[in-house]
């Protein structure tokens, strides 16, 4: 049997109301904010799909209904203005911290926003553990040459990396070992908790490591100084406007 739309609306305003308060408000925020994110969202990506995206985050991520609604638009609002999709794309994470959700740039979001550049042919970030066959030099004649061998399996990791070949012609490339990507984990405020990418998607945080390490090497775009400035931020939907972002000197 068909769907109407009126009984499309009815079961959604049902569901809406079936949920606890903390949930129906973030979902009424979301709801008056629509005009809003579709307009950010452009071609991109539908409101309804960014929307479905979003309550399905919220119900795996329970601790994130907690925050202050405000920040979750807030940071939903900087991912649409970005083009990037919550959820099981990793474009963007939001983690719960002290009350507030902390927006994070995903690995893949960070490769999404490269290519837009349309000066980027081919972008990837590799986890080496022991065992593999790794070789690389910096210089005038520089290479870089990686053979895995076989699947990770309980191997630990030995570095990452992540290399670019773009449309002029060169081949940017960087290495970090585990004690720089320690380093950079340990700036951000979120990294103990349970739910932040660092201890649930570890090699994708590793990955993004190298590809933000890379980024002075790439081709930049407001979009993409946007999304390198915001990353592990809260964004405030009362107080941050689209098109207002602060330069990555200023983060």
């Amino acid at each position: 049997m068909t769907e109407t739309a009126d009984t499309s609306a009815l079961r959604g305003e049902l569901e809406q109301a079936a949920q606890p308060s903390a949930h129906r408000s973030i979902i009424d925020l979301i709801q008056r904010n629509k005009p809003e994110l579709q307009k950010l969202l452009g071609d991109t990506l539908t409101v309804e799909a960014f929307e479905t995206a979003t309550m399905t985050y919220l119900r795996l991520n329970p601790k994130l209904v907690e925050c202050n609604p405000y920040s979750i638009v807030g940071g939903l609002r900087l991912g649409a203005q970005l083009g990037l999709s919550l959820g099981p794309l990793g474009h963007f994470y939001l983690v719960p911290f002290k009350g507030e959700a902390t927006f994070i740039l995903g690995y893949k979001g960070m490769v999404e926003l490269a290519y837009r550049t349309g000066k980027v042919k081919r972008i990837e970030a590799h986890v080496v553990r022991d065992g593999d066959e790794f070789e690389f030099r910096h210089g005038s004649r520089a290479f870089l040459d990686w053979t895995p061998k076989g699947e990770p399996g309980e191997r630990d990791r030995r570095c990452v990396y992540a290399l670019a070949q773009l449309t002029t012609g060169g081949t940017p490339f960087c290495v970090l070992y585990p004690e720089e990507v320690a380093r950079r984990m340990k700036r951000s405020a979120s990294h103990t908790l349970p739910s932040s990418p660092w201890n649930t998607d570890t090699d994708a945080m590793w990955r993004k490591s190298a590809v933000r390490a890379l980024q002075p090497w790439l081709p930049q775009t407001p979009d993409t100084m946007a999304a390198v400035a915001r990353d592990e931020q809260v964004v405030d939907a009362l107080t941050d406007e689209p098109g207002d972002l602060p330069a990555e000197d200023e983060a």
